[in-house]
């Protein structure tokens, strides 16, 4: 499979989290989740990166949110990032990278590494404004089936 090349740019904007191996995301106390990507102006000759804001609801329906900057590891092939958290999770750092992505990028899987905290899994994103899509939705779901990562409880937005 060809790995797809997916800039900053194109991952502008928020996605909601239907498929999901992360057990953060499968056990039902997080909810809603989703990835908002705002690509950073770049500095020289800086590799691209963007603003990374997870967010999701909690059981008792309060938003939280996991903020971090994205930076595109350009000597590896495919689109891989690196993501370092700001604030106080600013010691920890995490590789993920776009495995596949939907026509029109209206889906995408992305695949993350082994961090200190988390466990390596996938997730496979619907990009806002096409959850109503059921084409979309059934390559999504397809995508989470091929990646082993199921679709997650509630992940339509509120």
């Amino acid at each position: 499979m060809d790995l797809p090349d997916v800039s900053p740019a194109r991952l502008a904007g928020t996605w909601h989290i239907v498929c999901s191996s992360f057990p953060l995301w499968q056990s039902g106390r997080r909810t809603g989740a989703t990835f908002t990507y705002d690509p950073l102006t770049p500095g020289g000759a800086s590799p691209p990166r963007m603003a990374d804001d997870v967010a999701y609801r909690t059981r008792s329906g309060r938003g939280r949110h996991i903020r971090g900057v994205d930076t595109r590891l350009t000597a590896r092939p495919g689109s891989v990032y690196r993501w370092r958290g700001r604030g106080v999770l600013a010691a920890l750092s995490s590789t993920w990278e776009v495995r596949e992505a939907g026509a029109d990028d209206a889906w995408a899987v992305i695949v993350f590494s082994k961090s200190l905290v988390t466990p390596a899994g996938a997730d496979v994103v619907v990009r806002a404004g096409r959850l109503d899509d059921p084409a979309v939705i059934e390559e999504a779901l397809a995508a989470g089936v091929r990646h082993e990562a199921p679709p997650v409880p509630e992940w339509r937005p509120a």
